[in-house]
């Protein structure tokens, strides 16, 4: 059985609870993962009534938020190395309501010495709500 939050409904098959990535995570989640192979993770999560605005649809800032999440973790998985955020460009599609399982599909498109370039969709099904494209800047963990 998949590890998960206490009180969640229940997660797909393979994927585990994010534990210990930082109190904004924290604050935010639970998030969970699933590795598909050494160049693919998929990052996931069920939105909570937390997670939504006042006409009870996901709000737009958890969306970038998962996301920003989702397409930093693919650079991670790809290249082992921490990095931030440069810049983030979003598209806001359809919207997720409260119970929905919703998935990030990540491809780093090429990482230099110092950046990486991603670009991410978040889907329910195969429906995708969100696009989002970024660049990232390599960091040393702790500076």
């Amino acid at each position: 059985m998949n590890k998960q939050a206490p009180g969640t409904l229940p997660v797909p098959e393979g994927f585990e609870i994010v534990e210990g990535k930082g109190p904004f995570t924290d604050a935010n989640g639970p998030f969970y993962e699933k590795i598909v192979s050494k160049d693919k993770v998929i990052r996931a999560f069920r939105v909570e009534e937390r997670h939504l605005n006042s006409i009870k649809i996901i709000h737009g800032g958890m969306l970038m938020t998962f996301a920003d999440s989702a397409l930093a973790t693919a650079v991670r998985h790809v290249s082992g190395r921490s990095s931030v955020t440069i810049k983030m460009n979003s598209e806001f599609l359809s919207p997720a309501r409260e119970g929905d399982w919703v998935e990030s599909d990540v491809e780093v498109i090429r990482s230099t010495r110092s950046v990486a370039f991603v670009r991410g969709d978040l889907k329910i099904g195969n429906k995708v709500i969100f696009k989002a494209d970024a660049i990232f800047h390599y960091v040393h963990a702790g500076r």
